[in-house]
């Protein structure tokens, strides 16, 4: 799975958010309700599994649906300076059924006019 088979869902997401951050675990849920396909590909190459690899780039990180998407709009940002990335003070924020990969601070996402 590459990045630019998410981009045109992606970036319509973070559009549509109308300035507002979204964090990827928000941008992937919205995948899902767009094109259950292609979240359903995404969770084929990146299932949530706690044996799945570990990210070389974010040590303790597991691959997962949310990492993948994270990843692609940190590529995305080179592409469109209007994508914003913030960080998200995450130490006291729990989503039931949702790890995050940093439990100190996540991503945060947007499309900025």
């Amino acid at each position: 799975m590459q990045f630019n088979e998410i981009e045109e869902s992606a970036i319509e997401i973070l559009q549509e958010s109308s300035g507002k951050y979204l964090l990827p675990y928000q941008v992937f849920k919205r995948i899902k309700q767009k094109d259950p396909l292609l979240a359903q590909t995404i969770e084929y190459y990146y299932p949530e599994l706690p044996e799945n690899p570990k990210r070389k780039e974010w040590p303790g990180v597991n691959y997962s649906p949310v990492t993948f998407v994270a990843h692609a709009l940190d590529n995305f940002r080179r592409k469109y300076p209007e994508i914003k990335k913030q960080w998200l003070d995450a130490s006291d924020i729990e989503i039931e059924g949702v790890i995050p990969g940093n439990k100190v601070s996540t991503s945060i996402w947007s499309w900025l006019f």
